[in-house]
């Protein structure tokens, strides 16, 4: 029989990847899928684990100083990639974080290429609990806010919502800021339960894994991506049992869901509609009213006829 000590560190693990695939969703909320969340995390885990190693820092405070410097790293990468297409900002947000692992392996500071150690143990099953759930509020409230909307409405066509008032730039950089943040304070709580950061955690292969999530369990809700990673995190070691083919099974399990479901397991439904899941109608939501005046970032008038 295996114990929970065996399963704390995947269920740990987990949890971890929930907290940076939710600030992800954030971040492609309005049309921005970032290349670069293992690189945010890294910003996050190296500021915080400087703080409390070489400056004696308490762990909080340590941590949301990493959710800040990855909400700045956001804000940044959102300004300078606003007015670039789609493929464009996924190879600028890819060469960010390839550029930011080779920065991170020549600063001795940061431990080079040896890595940063020594790192203290503040993260157990507790604390990881408490990061999912202020996480999951966070992008539970952001994703059905006025604000929510706007970010989908300009993911989904730009133009269409400028036109109505809403300030594309804003969105975007409101929700990679945001999002980032969230992956700022995931990396600050990874880097102290791992106890060590090496500068190849900040390369692509690693954010790979997140944008897997993400498209695994769909683009158009929070849900989706929770669920695939806890699925996708914890199901190498459901799988352990079928020895050397447990790696090909994994596979197997992305590659239907992605030919059965190309949407991702929760997709987007109109309002008022219920939502499928493999075939089978869940409750529909109530529909809102929508008032008059909820257009968030509104774009100053320049006047006309009445």
């Amino acid at each position: 029989m295996i114990s929970f000590a065996y399963w704390e560190p995947v269920i740990i693990i987990s949890l971890l990847n929930v907290i940076l695939v939710s600030g992800l969703y954030i971040t492609a909320m309005s049309g921005q899928l970032s290349m670069a969340t293992a690189a945010i995390a890294g910003v996050g885990g190296y500021t915080a684990a400087v703080l409390t190693t070489n400056f004696d820092w308490p762990f909080l405070p340590a941590v949301l100083v990493g959710a800040a410097g990855g909400m700045a790293t956001g804000t940044v990468l959102a300004l300078v990639t606003l007015k670039m297409r789609d493929f464009i900002l996924k190879l600028t947000t890819l060469a960010f974080g390839e550029a930011l692992g080779v920065i991170a392996f020549n600063i001795e500071y940061l431990g080079g290429a040896n890595s940063f150690s020594g790192i203290a143990l503040y993260t157990d099953l507790t604390v990881v609990m408490i990061g999912v759930a202020a996480a999951l509020f966070i992008a539970w409230r952001f994703d059905g806010s006025r604000l929510g909307f706007a970010a989908r409405a300009v993911r989904d066509d730009p133009l269409a919502a400028s036109a109505t008032g809403v300030s594309v730039r804003q969105a975007r950089v409101t929700t990679f800021a945001l999002g980032a943040a969230i992956v700022g304070a995931g990396g600050a709580l990874q880097a102290h339960y791992v106890l060590v950061i090496n500068p190849a955690d900040l390369g692509f292969f690693v954010s790979l894994n997140y944008i897997i999530f993400l498209l695994f369990g769909g683009l158009y809700g929070l849900w989706g991506p929770v669920l695939a990673a806890l699925f996708l995190t914890a199901a190498p070691e459901v799988l352990r049992f079928t020895n050397e083919y447990r790696l090909i099974l994994y596979g197997l399990i992305i590659v239907l869901v992605v030919l059965l479901r190309p949407e991702g397991l929760i997709t987007r439904t109109p309002r008022g509609a219920g939502r499928k899941l493999f075939g089978f109608t869940l409750v529909p939501p109530r529909a809102r009213r929508a008032s008059s005046d909820s257009y968030p970032f509104e774009q100053p008038t320049t006047g006309g006829v009445r």
